[in-house]
């Protein structure tokens, strides 16, 4: 066999060769040049022959970094001569290979047209970044939606939310920083930054589903886009973030997401700011699907505009799209 390469051998007697990106919630994601980007269950597969390094982490919260094999149901580490029940493998992650095949991007566009009566536009894009590691997650996303109906914009906001975590286990992560951009001046909000730090956990870790929370505290700016004569048009608060993703296989082809989160704040900032977005996905190859997202965004307390008007509280749009997972 070339070395060059990995070799992964199938419970089934079957043998595939090309590049191990990551194994992570019972999970092998491996680019084969000829079959494209595969996701594999850790169970389906007998023996892995890795052509370089890996990191590879534990359920005892050590981390192993150098040449390993899979083979009878046995992680061997070449330097120590340790072995370990496959079991007890939490995640697996290249530690020579390009630095691009450590990342994820999934990327979501919506677009809805209509003329003739009412002329109305509709945009909604969504893109989401994670590098993964034996012990670290790095998550980059940006969502935006814009409107216009008969010329006249009706709907334009943008959130950039970026977070880092550290596993200490298969189940327990601590998030040492959590930041948030987001703009929507028709909820009349100029800029909202928000920047905090927590704890985290896995409630639910199979290769179907995937579930966690986290909790922490965090520090809310803003500024308003107009304000009422007397009022201030820049808020600073205090804050409690809580945050849940769940995933879910429904079948082999269709995926369920869910994101939501929660910040309380004190009544100037909003008092509570609710973010929701969940989405069907269908796979319709192995980089492109189909989606139907929903996007629910609630301020409890909206600060009043300059004429006086009170935004809405809730904001809610429906986008039907395409996706790319790379």
């Amino acid at each position: 066999m070339d070395e060059a390469f990995d070799w992964i051998e199938l419970t089934s007697g079957e043998w595939l060769k090309g590049t191990f990106r990551y194994m992570y919630n019972d999970s092998v994601e491996f680019d084969s040049d000829k079959l494209g980007v595969l996701t594999i269950d850790w169970s389906d597969i007998k023996e892995v022959r890795f052509g370089g390094p890996m990191g590879v982490r534990l359920d005892n919260r050590t981390v192993h970094r150098g040449r390993v094999t899979l083979d009878d149901g046995e992680m061997h580490f070449t330097e120590t001569g340790e072995t370990v029940k496959r079991d007890k493998v939490v995640s697996i992650a290249p530690v020579a290979h390009d630095e691009w095949d450590r990342w994820e991007l999934n990327a979501k566009i919506g677009a809805d047209y209509q003329t003739g009566n009412t002329n109305e536009t509709s945009y909604t894009g969504a893109i989401e970044l994670a590098r993964r590691t034996a012990t670290t997650r790095l998550k980059l996303s940006y969502i935006g939606n814009y409107s216009e109906t008969d010329d006249v914009e009706s709907a334009n906001n943008h959130r950039v939310s970026s977070s880092f975590d550290y596993f200490f286990d298969e189940r327990i992560f601590v998030r040492p920083f959590d930041g948030e951009y987001y703009r929507d001046p028709f909820q009349n909000l100029n800029m909202q930054l928000t920047l905090g730090a927590g704890i985290g956990y896995k409630l639910v870790d199979t290769k179907k589903m995937d579930w966690e929370i986290q909790i922490g505290p965090a520090y809310q700016y803003t500024v308003f886009s107009t304000v009422q004569p007397g009022e201030d048009s820049e808020a600073q608060s205090p804050a409690a973030l809580f945050t849940t993703t769940f995933d879910a296989d429904i079948t082999d082809d269709l995926t369920y997401k869910l994101n939501y989160q929660a910040t309380l704040t004190n009544r100037a900032s909003g008092l509570l700011t609710q973010h929701l977005v969940t989405s069907l996905e269908y796979e319709i190859t192995t980089i492109f699907d189909v989606f139907i997202m929903l996007q629910v965004d609630r301020v409890e307390d909206p600060m009043a505009k300059a004429d006086g008007s009170v935004p809405s509280k809730n904001d809610v749009t429906l986008s039907l799209g395409l996706g790319v997972d790379i």
